[in-house]
């Protein structure tokens, strides 16, 4: 009996001292655990966020100034800080409670989390070159759910395109560019794509037959190209004079691409 009591007495202490070292441990991996769910929101947020919004590019390549004066929805400025902020605080945090640990013991693993803070680090500078990708096969996408609205202005021009000014059903009003032999139109009343504020500003006629209808709005600043077979996008002067130097292109299906160029004079 005494053996018994004894050695239940020694173990009392062992199990009080032993038990403070875990609930550390256990607070140190919680931290840990907080940092990097942290950096995986605000990376996937942003990415997600990019890829979505037709504004992220307008908002990203703005100041904040500027943002706000053109009035790109203010609640945009705010998200983007808090990921910012988000992202450079717990990647600055991770970095600090590295370099605290001294104990021999956690070199091993020291070792390990310092390769994935770099890994995380490199993740971050390839998502920031690559955002505007992002937002580009986003878009593209998007625009593939509306090749049917697309279609529905191109088809009639296909078959017959306009000699002068006049008016198409599915096209409104225009004026024709330039006078004699037009290869552009400029709508008077711009149609719209999409139940968001997409429209057609104007349309060109590729002298291989090609239909190119320039956006506007929300989601316009590029293109949508129809090309017959063996045709595919590339720079080119309108009937206004104006010079398109090919950025990028991409294929929405059925013979229709996402066009985005360098516009300038010619």
């Amino acid at each position: 009996m005494s053996t018994c009591v004894n050695t239940a007495g020694m173990s009392e202490p062992s199990d009080a001292r032993s038990n403070p070292t875990t609930e550390r441990r256990h607070q140190r991996r919680a931290g840990w655990s907080w940092l990097w769910l942290a950096q995986a929101i605000s990376l996937l947020g942003l990415a997600i966020w990019a890829a979505l919004d037709p504004l992220f590019s307008k908002v990203s390549r703005l100041s904040a100034w500027q943002t706000w004066q053109v009035g790109l929805n203010h609640w945009r400025i705010p998200l983007l800080v808090l990921i910012a902020a988000l992202a450079i605080g717990s990647l600055l945090l991770l970095l600090v409670r590295f370099l605290a640990r001294s104990n021999q013991r956690m070199r091993s693993r020291s070792l390990t989390q310092l390769l994935a803070i770099t890994t995380l680090a490199a993740a971050w500078c390839g998502m920031l070159i690559h955002l505007d990708s992002i937002a580009w096969q986003g878009k593209r996408i998007r625009f593939v759910a509306r090749v049917d609205q697309l279609e529905a202005i191109a088809a009639p021009l296909r078959m017959d395109w306009p000699q002068q000014d006049g008016e198409v059903s599915q096209v409104g009003p225009f004026m024709a560019y330039p006078f004699g032999r037009p290869k552009t139109l400029v709508l008077l009343q711009a149609p719209r794509i999409t139940e968001q504020a997409v429209y057609v500003s104007s349309i060109e006629r590729g002298d291989d037959g090609s239909i190119k209808l320039q956006l506007t709005g929300t989601d316009g600043g590029d293109w949508a190209e129809w090309h017959p077979k063996e045709s595919h996008p590339k720079s080119f002067v309108d009937g206004l004079f104006e010079s398109h130097r090919l950025d990028s292109a991409t294929s929405i299906g059925r013979g229709w691409y996402l066009v985005r160029y360098q516009s300038g004079p010619r």
